[in-house]
């Protein structure tokens, strides 16, 4: 090869390569920042994952050294929780999206102040963070107990709040905070349904062990409609936002799978599933409530099972394009698989 053409070949290659540098570099500066609070709780933890693959630079707020181990390579974390203001304004600074799900949820483990300090009053520390540190975009998980636990009417965005319970108290309290920002730093609420699959099976399980053992006892005439939204899709909803920001900008938007369960066929799946007899038995729930405890269920779980209530989720299917991708019977499977495998090998 002569030399004027090796310098040529040697010309490209270095101005190939610089092309390539400039396009990383392009691509790391439209990188957004989040900051995940919560991120060693369940759905945290699923959505730090979410957003790694995105290719976002994800920061982590957990509550001690300890948690940091939980987390995947590549999170930055922040080691506090959302009652410390100092901390709090180190994790936004410069942040893009703040995701906010840290929030004390189980009335069998905090007081109703600690849930009011928690939930509302570190609500607000949160915002006031992300709004100092230049937050373009808040996202909060609220809940579906916002409603109150027993409806008639189906629930739109736009029923009024009847919160039954503390914990939908203190979410609608801050849902209420949350808006009080919306000229300075654009929120989307999202109202979540319980949520069930991986990371989620424990109280489930519970409920299979039961089945098994013939101890499972229809409440009520088992008609009532429980709303359940698979993780997968929870995490949907969650990036969805960021996809449409502008749509999505100061809106609330309610999240389940858009099916409505009645108490006894989500029990007649499992046992069918199971290979057990179905659930025959009825109780009053006054008389549940009293044998709750001695049968190994906590408040929170009593709650959900009790509930009756239809979501209407046409909102974030016509304006975000929201699809629920997984269908009951193939996301209790699952669940049924990994309880059997996990107890019965």
């Amino acid at each position: 090869m002569k030399k004027s053409d090796q310098k040529a070949k040697n010309v490209e290659e270095a101005e190939e390569k610089e092309a390539e540098a400039k396009a990383e570099g392009e691509q790391k500066v439209e990188k957004e920042v989040d900051l995940v609070t919560g991120a060693n709780g369940k759905l945290g933890r699923e959505l730090v994952k979410s957003l790694l693959k995105k290719g976002d630079v994800v920061r982590a707020l957990v509550k001690s050294k300890e948690n940091i181990v939980d987390l995947p390579p590549g999170v930055v974390p922040y080691i506090g929780d959302i009652t410390h203001q100092k901390v709090l304004d180190d994790a936004c600074n410069g942040v893009d999206n703040v995701y906010h799900l840290a929030a004390a949820v189980s009335e069998y483990k905090y007081t109703t102040e600690e849930l009011i300090h928690i939930n509302v009053e570190g609500t607000r520390n949160v915002l006031d963070a992300a709004e100092k540190g230049g937050a373009k975009h808040f996202i909060f998980t609220s809940t579906v107990d916002v409603y109150g636990r027993k409806r008639r009417d189906v629930l739109t965005e736009e029923s009024p709040l009847k919160p039954s319970d503390k914990y939908g108290y203190s979410k609608m309290l801050a849902e209420n905070i949350v808006k009080e920002y919306a000229n300075t730093l654009p929120y989307t609420i999202l109202r979540l349904a319980t949520i069930y699959g991986p990371s989620f099976e424990a109280p489930y399980f519970k409920v299979f062990k039961a089945l098994q053992e013939g101890k499972v006892y229809l409440v009520g005439n088992g008609q009532n409609h429980l709303a359940l939204l698979h993780i997968y899709d929870a995490l949907q909803a969650l990036i969805l936002p960021r996809v449409f920001i502008e749509i999505s900008k100061n809106k609330v938007y309610n999240v389940t799978d858009g099916n409505n369960y009645t108490q006894e066929l989500l029990f007649n799946m499992a046992a069918d599933m199971l290979k057990v007899p179905r659930p025959k038995r009825h109780l009053s729930e006054f008389i549940v409530r009293l044998v709750a405890k001695s049968r190994g269920l906590d408040s929170d779980e009593l709650r959900f099972l009790t509930s009756n209530r239809i979501i209407d989720i046409t909102k974030i299917k016509s304006e975000l394009g929201f699809k629920p991708m997984v269908e009951m019977r193939v996301g209790m499977g699952e669940l049924v698989t990994a309880y059997l495998k996990r107890y019965h090998k």
